[in-house]
């Protein structure tokens, strides 16, 4: 078998997700082909390229040595297609990176309507570290993120832009239905002193974890107690829901069985939605469109999910405030 672009693609995700079974879901494979896949590749090259380690596979030495290069390739290859692209702007397809949420499906179908005839390509990760760095590769045109402050998210490559969409939009949290906090309207932060804290879905750590120890030590008095890291969010809700841990949530997630969400006195934790674009071919016309496709998408979720809850009506400074297009 001859080595093309595409399997270096596959030996990147894969060290990127750490996990067979994340990457093959990235990929938009089954586990089995990307398996099979993978073994071709190792054939071609002549050795193993991962290893099972204790937290997913790792790297070995050749597999390393390989990454290094095929990193390298790739991002020539992205230039070149992103740098030929700027004498077509508008013409190609948009090519969309987004965070995973509960919102993605109804979005991309509100883009297809305002975009007829233009094709969309997309990505989903669980990091805004990841998209951006697909960003800066030229790998992706715009990104849609869910970031914290920023001093702890990662910031804007050069060449790109950001603009907001949802600022401020307070964090609630999900709790068992059997917490001992569960009848309460709303939760002082420094109550959960004593509770595990389930780690985000699994991906590139992108300064939410760092965030929220932060923000716990200085306004809630205590570390939090991370365990169960490398999740997806179907373990994350079955593991709420089993009483074994708390979480973050957004005011846009769905009912979750065995599960109670609440908001956070004061709000001291908060998130920002965006969208990041690279500036050389993307213009400011096509982002206004995906900004306003996005928060109409949004606001139906809202009142979807949120307006359910018992004390959203009665906590209005647990309302997101949804920012129009610049334009």
């Amino acid at each position: 078998m001859e080595l093309e672009l595409r399997h270096l693609r596959v030996v990147c995700r894969l060290s990127e997700s750490g996990s067979v079974s994340k990457a093959a879901a990235a990929l938009g494979i089954s586990q089995p082909s990307l398996t099979a896949q993978l073994q071709r590749i190792e054939e071609a090259i002549g050795g193993p390229l991962f290893k099972r380690g204790p937290y997913g596979v790792e790297a070995t030495p050749l597999g390393k040595h390989v990454l290094g290069r095929a990193r390298s390739m790739l991002a020539d290859m992205d230039e070149l297609v992103g740098s030929s692209r700027r004498y077509t702007v508008g013409t190609g397809p948009l090519r969309l990176g987004s965070m995973r949420t509960v919102m993605f499906g109804a979005w991309l179908s509100r883009l297809e309507e305002v975009l007829p005839g233009r094709e969309i390509v997309a990505q989903v990760d669980t990091s805004c570290a990841v998209l951006t760095d697909m960003l800066a590769a030229d790998i992706v045109d715009v990104i849609m993120l869910g970031r914290c402050d920023d001093v702890h998210s990662p910031p804007c490559p050069p060449g790109v832009r950001e603009q907001t969409m949802v600022y401020p939009e307070p964090f609630a949290v999900a709790l068992p239905s059997t917490h001992r906090l569960a009848d309460r309207t709303d939760i002082e932060l420094g109550d959960l002193a004593g509770d595990i804290w389930i780690c985000p879905p699994a991906g590139k750590e992108d300064g939410d974890l760092a965030y929220l120890r932060t923000t716990c030590e200085a306004i809630g008095g205590f570390t939090p107690q991370f365990r169960y890291s490398n999740l997806d969010t179907p373990d994350i809700e079955q593991l709420i829901g089993a009483g074994r841990g708390i979480s973050l949530c957004a005011p846009t997630v769905r009912e979750i069985p065995n599960t109670v969400v609440r908001p956070i006195r004061d709000h001291p934790l908060i998130w920002r939605r965006t969208l990041r674009w690279r500036t050389d071919h993307t213009t400011q016309d096509d982002v206004d469109l995906v900004h306003q496709a996005f928060i109409d998408t949004y606001r139906a979720t809202i009142a979807e999910n949120a307006t359910r809850r018992p004390w959203w009506t009665t906590h209005p400074g647990a309302h997101p405030t949804v920012l129009e297009p610049c334009g």
